[in-house]
């Protein structure tokens, strides 16, 4: 008895992996008291990492940013200060009705593009994602407008942004937003080489904490321009967004090289996104001309992948062999 207690008091105060600056103990009560607020006023919360997913009656489904409150509990000393911090975070993040408390200029500012999935979603994940939706993008994503506040990134409805502007004005300014944004990063490139025996079975990665890194396809191939200028994005590229914070670029070559990099690229796409948090899409495409084309398929339970390459890509592969 003496041992377990001595071993539960150790593990409460180990670093917790996800809270950076409390212990297990102290980020357990954070946990707790947020919960307990929010199911106060009728949400659930599932936290991600060092964000909460919030499911609110009144405001859907919101996603907000822990790290400033996480912090401001790990410097006070105050036993009850995981509580009052919570409810007073609480209150910042959902009271008042997203949009509407915001002047013009917050609501253009706030705008974001963001690529979201449509498969493996709950039903009110799925309405929420379809409410947001411009457009599809990949054969298992969509591009969504979101809003992102100082606390918050919350999946806005096209119904209630019409109340503001008319669509396409709203567009245009997440679109400058969203490349202002990633234009800013320096994301941590790494050239992922192939081996001896298949040198084409290569590619790259680009890995940010950026909550919008899988949507920089969006913006191709201005990013690959300003990422990557030594990409040859001529042909086209191919990519993927396993993660909403990893992007899987190779550039388009011909004959076995291409065959090999198609056939690096699947499996890892599909590997991470499995494995990873924050997935997106475990499936691999194309862009060419700034189209989008999916070129896999993957059942996720029988781990069985599929490789379909456009008449584009069959005629590049083609072009090296002897006839």
């Amino acid at each position: 008895m003496i041992l377990r207690r001595l071993r539960r008091f150790r593990d409460r105060n180990r670093p917790d992996l996800h809270f950076p600056g409390l212990t297990r103990g102290r980020a357990g009560e954070l946990r707790v008291a947020l919960r307990r607020t929010l199911a106060e006023k009728g949400a659930t919360v599932r936290f991600d990492g060092q964000h909460a997913v919030i499911q609110d009656p009144r405001r859907g489904r919101v996603t907000v940013n822990l790290e400033n409150l996480i912090g401001d509990v790990a410097l006070s000393q105050h036993p009850k200060a995981p509580r009052s911090m919570a409810r007073a975070f609480v209150s910042s993040v959902l009271d008042g009705a997203p949009g509407e408390a915001l002047t013009t200029a917050d609501l253009y500012a706030g705008l974001r593009l963001r690529v979201a999935p449509t498969t493996h979603l709950v039903p009110e994940e799925e309405e929420i994602i379809a409410s947001a939706t411009l457009r599809s993008f990949t054969d298992d994503t969509v591009v969504t407008l979101v809003l992102d506040t100082e606390h918050t990134i919350q999946t806005m409805p096209l119904e209630r942004l019409r109340e503001h502007d008319d669509v396409d004005t709203l567009v245009r300014a997440a679109r400058r937003n969203l490349r202002a944004e990633l234009l800013d990063l320096t994301p941590h490139a790494q050239v992922h080489p192939g081996s001896e025996e298949h040198p084409g079975a290569h590619f790259r990665s680009f890995e940010s904490g950026s909550y919008y890194m899988a949507t920089a396809p969006v913006l191709f191939p201005e990013l690959l321009d300003a990422w990557a200028p030594d990409l040859d994005h001529s042909r086209g590229v191919l990519f993927a967004m396993p993660t909403r914070h990893i992007l899987l670029v190779r550039e388009i070559s011909s004959g076995e090289d291409l065959l090999e990099g198609l056939g690096r690229m699947a499996p890892v796409a599909a590997q991470v996104a499995v494995d990873g948090s924050h997935a997106v899409s475990p499936l691999l495409h194309l862009w060419h001309e700034g189209e989008v084309t999916t070129l896999t398929s993957f059942d996720q339970e029988g781990r069985e992948l599929k490789i379909t390459p456009t008449p584009y890509l069959l005629e590049l592969m083609a072009a090296d062999e002897d006839f």
